[in-house]
């Protein structure tokens, strides 16, 4: 495990650098849990080229989404990936990501159990929880233009909860949203 954490970390710190042309996209979106518990998300991706039709794509997500009856989930996750541009505008790309989620339960009191067998009040802050992710993505690029392209992007996402309630739980997403190039270097 550290083999790998070690390997995604000399990746995202090295690769953006070696390449010649970078994009700064920000972008807002739809994050949809279990693709239908309602969230929003932000982003700052940075773009760097390979070639006139392929990038890695490093992003910085921060999101929210709600379970209406049971909890609000917080995050904050870096993904890194490659994306593949085609002459029609239309874009495949997918990446990898680590992250951290705070769930905030939604109940007026939280109970649990102690060790001497008694139940006691508890706070409704729960764990803050490792977040590694996978994301797939299709998207579209309005202009060719190196500033103030657009892009339109769908990516499914599936996310692990470590440590949910002492075991990895991993959650199924769906990411829908609109990016807008604000600088070309």
């Amino acid at each position: 495990m550290k083999r790998i954490f070690m390997i995604i970390m000399i990746a995202l710190i090295g690769a953006p650098g070696v390449q010649a042309q970078h994009n700064l996209n920000l972008g807002a979106g739809y994050f949809g849990n279990t693709l239908t518990y309602p969230g929003l998300l932000l982003e700052v991706e940075w773009e760097s080229a390979l070639q006139e039709k392929a990038a890695l794509p490093l992003r910085v997500d921060l999101g929210m989404f709600v379970h209406k009856r049971y909890s609000t989930g917080i995050f904050a996750d870096v993904n890194y990936g490659f994306r593949q541009y085609f002459k029609s505008g239309i874009y495949l790309e997918e990446g990898i990501g680590v992250g951290a989620l705070i769930s905030l339960l939604n109940n007026e009191a939280t109970y649990e159990i102690s060790s001497s067998g008694e139940v006691q009040k508890v706070s409704n802050f729960a764990t803050v929880d490792f977040m590694p992710s996978i994301t797939l993505g299709i998207g579209y690029k309005f202009s060719s233009e190196k500033i103030g392209t657009n892009l339109v992007w769908l990516r499914p996402k599936v996310f692990w909860q470590y440590p949910h309630k002492s075991t990895s739980t991993y959650n199924a997403a769906v990411q829908l949203g609109f990016s807008h190039r604000i600088s070309s270097k």
